[in-house]
């Protein structure tokens, strides 16, 4: 067996394993688990590349909230049995944890942070999180 081509099935495992992932949470866990297996440069190479498309899928994720928050922040759903401040204070948070989480996985890897792409996604970020605090 050469190592080549062991090296070409584990790419072909790790791209069925990310094209199965919705959340991107689970996607960033899947990362963390790779890296710390993972030795070979060439295929560390790779991971940072799921790294950028992680972060560009987190972008549309961010925008994604950002709909939800306009559609819905002058009446929010709320869940059954709560008093409506309540309702709406837990439907805030819900959405900033759902960019709370990520924005702090990617904090760690400065590689990612430093494009072009990535200052306009951090201020939307910023922007959002102002924003749903506000709200709350």
């Amino acid at each position: 067996v050469r190592i080549s081509d062991l090296e070409s099935n584990l790419r072909q495992f790790i791209n069925q394993s990310f094209e199965s992932i919705a959340s991107i949470e689970s996607s960033l866990k899947l990362l963390a688990k790779f890296q710390s297996i993972l030795q070979r440069d060439s295929l560390r190479s790779d991971l940072e590349n799921k790294f950028a498309v992680i972060f560009h899928n987190y972008g549309l994720e961010l925008t994604h909230v950002q709909d939800q928050y306009e559609k819905f922040k002058t009446g929010p759903p709320i869940v059954r049995n709560l008093p409506p401040v309540a309702g709406h204070i837990t439907w805030s948070r819900h959405l900033y944890k759902r960019i709370e989480g990520p924005m702090q996985k990617f904090q760690t890897n400065p590689a990612v942070l430093a494009g072009r792409d990535s200052r306009k996604l951090i201020r939307m970020y910023n922007k959002m999180a102002k924003t749903l605090i506000e709200f709350e």
